[in-house]
């Protein structure tokens, strides 16, 4: 049996499956983050990719770092593996300067800026949306490097159940239920999931000239998040759906391995609700009305019984309280011609014993409008006002443009230019021991500049993007230490952030062969000086890698499917003054994820095993918290629909 026989028997079995997988990146697909409307994404005047359903298959891990961590433009960063601390950072920018959405509503709180990726489940995710670049004058505040969009399934009417176990190295246990359905107008979607491991890995320590090989200590930790979402169709035109998301993760925090000596007992426990309840009012087919109202609450408590102060071991607690409502009103003019309109009004606080008590309200207005012009030509201005009771606010205006240059292929370059900013979080302002009440916001220019191109027939599809961006970062908030060892924030940095970004994306054949690859080269430097002869003036900022790069391949045959997936990280330094002597050197990982579907009827069965690490790549992300090196989760699932 030759080649070719093989591979026409492959096409004729990946043809002949019943079910349709989710397709890779497509050229058309519809996105709605950079301009809160609904656009293709090749004629939006900025980046954006989609992590889609299938895309999240077909990567390993559970939890919302793990899909994000490999996108294009982002740095990841890690304090440890599963159950530890993560965060991303976009086009060289800190993870404070990436907003993270939930449902196109804010999910990042006021009191640190981040949101903790390494416990946020994917169990109800159905996509991932990543407008990289400056949108202030979409979102406001904090989304200067770019905003992360995550989308929630929504329940359909159609009786579906499913239940899901796996286990995995170092004592790793995934649990995972979900049921839905419907009658008439109105249907519900619940699920759960629980995942938890011991999580004693084994590491090498370099001590001295000495490899030692030891085992994690109080690294272990128990995830529940659960979620309950519903969906009525209340009038012909009115559509009301609502949902309540819960998560509780209780953790060790070890500490940086300094020494052959662990003794890490230090706890951290986040409890995390949000709800989110959105009308939608369509008047008439110009004009549509949503009314979402949302509200989130963050519970922290941190506890070392070493660390004593004042003969007092360390207690620390942090509660948020968000209650947001953005109304939104979207007109359609013409083909040519729309507007969206809307506010945004929120109030925010903070309880804590290491921040002092406070509150924050926040009233904002925005506008955006798309206008196709002669010549293929979409014009894409916004402009946001926003207005805070404790710190300055500010206005944010943004041009963009996309213009076709060929139909097939598909060509178009883009461009946008923007004004953005961040405020100063509760912690920076209000800190007991060091906040800065005087603090003004963070601002920035952005620019992002491209082309897209891609190519579609009956059973290929192909795409190609390059990106430039620039982001000029000005007032960049920075703590220093002062007298008596007390540190506190000031206004004191600029930072520039340069790069390209490279992506090309291929299916054929309805998955049987699907390929991603994405680059980037990022320069972020402190441009500013502290003073006379400033040796970290001009240097890369530490831990920003200046190149990172990706590679996926994969494949679906029938009811089989196998993924692979390379990532590299260039070497980064450790130091504001890039002093060679502390770097973490270079890096490259692979994953890999084999899985068969058993199908009789409306009942199946998917076995799925996934290795991370696949040739125990020894290496760290952040000095001193190493990460695991191979390991593996085996499950199966079964379900119904």
């Amino acid at each position: 049996m030759n080649v070719i026989t093989v591979f026409i028997l492959l096409i004729g079995l990946h043809s002949s499956a019943e079910e349709d997988s989710a397709r890779v990146y497509k050229m058309n697909e519809i996105v709605v983050t950079s301009t809160r409307t609904a656009v293709a994404v090749e004629r939006l005047p900025s980046a954006v990719q989609v992590i889609d359903s299938g895309a999240l298959f077909r990567s390993n891990g559970s939890q919302l770092a793990d899909k994000v961590k490999n996108a294009s433009g982002i740095a990841f960063r890690s304090y440890g593996g599963n159950g530890s601390l993560q965060t991303v950072s976009v086009r060289g920018m800190g993870s404070d300067y990436t907003l993270i959405l939930l449902d196109g509503q804010r999910f990042t709180t006021f009191q640190i800026g981040t949101v903790d990726l390494g416990i946020f489940s994917m169990h109800d995710v159905e996509r991932i949306e990543i407008a990289r670049g400056g949108n202030s004058s979409m979102y406001g505040a904090d989304a200067i490097g770019g905003v992360i969009n995550i989308i929630t399934k929504r329940p359909s009417g159609k009786l579906s159940a499913s239940a899901l176990a796996g286990l995995g190295s170092f004592g790793t246990e995934k649990y995972q239920l979900s049921a839905g359905g419907g009658t008439g107008d109105l249907s519900i979607h619940g699920s759960i999931d629980v995942l938890r491991a011991s999580n004693g890995f084994p590491f090498w320590y370099r001590d001295g000239g000495t490899m030692v090989s030891l085992v994690r200590q109080g690294a272990d930790f128990s995830m529940v998040n659960s979620s309950l979402s519903a969906r009525s169709i209340v009038a012909e035109n009115v559509i009301a759906s609502g949902s309540i998301r819960y998560s509780d993760a209780e953790r060790g925090q070890p500490l940086a391995v300094t020494s052959r000596f662990q003794n890490n007992v230090s706890r951290l426990h986040d409890r995390d609700v949000f709800v989110l309840a959105s009308t939608e009012f369509k008047y008439s087919e110009q004009m549509v009305f949503t009314l979402p109202i949302t509200f989130h609450r963050n519970r922290q408590t941190f506890s070392d019984p070493r660390l004593v102060i004042s003969g007092v071991p360390v207690s620390s607690f942090y509660e948020n309280n968000n209650i947001g409502i953005a109304p939104l009103v979207t007109y359609t003019f013409s083909d040519d011609h729309r507007i969206s309109a809307g506010s945004d009004f929120a109030s925010a606080s903070i309880t804590s014993n290491e921040v002092f008590a406070a509150r924050r309200k926040q009233f904002s207005w925005f506008a955006s409008s798309q206008h196709h012009l002669p010549f293929d030509i979409i014009l894409y201005p916004s402009v946001r006002y926003d207005m805070f009771s404790d710190v300055q606010g500010d206005i944010s205006p943004k041009i963009g443009v996309n213009m076709g240059v060929l139909d097939i292929p598909v060509v178009r370059i883009r461009a946008s230019y923007g004004k953005n900013y961040r405020v100063p979080t509760f912690n920076d302002l209000y800190w007991i021991d060091g906040g800065n009440p005087n603090l003004n916001p963070e601002h920035s220019l952005s620019l992002d500049a491209g082309i897209i191109g891609g190519f579609q027939a009956e059973e290929f599809n192909a795409g190609l993007e390059i990106s430039y961006f620039s982001i000029n970062a000005k007032d960049k908030i920075v703590w220093l230490p002062g007298a008596y060892g007390r540190w506190s924030p000031k206004n004191l940095q600029s930072v520039m952030s340069t790069g390209i970004e490279l992506s090309a994306t291929l299916n054929v054949l309805d998955n049987l062969l699907t390929a991603e690859y994405h680059h980037q080269f990022t320069r972020a430097v402190k441009t500013s000086a502290d003073g006379p002869n400033d040796q970290t003036q001009n240097k890369q900022q530490p831990y920003v890698p200046q190149e990172t790069a990706t590679f996926e391949i994969g494949s679906s045959i029938y009811k089989f499917s196998a993924n692979l997936q390379y990532s590299f990280t260039s070497f980064r330094y450790e130091s504001p003054d890039n002093d060679p002597r502390y770097i973490l050197p270079s890096y490259g990982t692979v994953d890999v994820n084999v899985s068969y579907a058993f199908v009789f009827d409306s009942f199946s069965m998917t076995v799925r095993n996934e290795i991370n690490n696949l040739f125990n790549e020894e290496y760290q992300l952040v000095t001193g918290f190493p990460i695991p090196l191979r390991n593996y989760l085996f499950s199966a699932e079964v379900s119904f629909n």
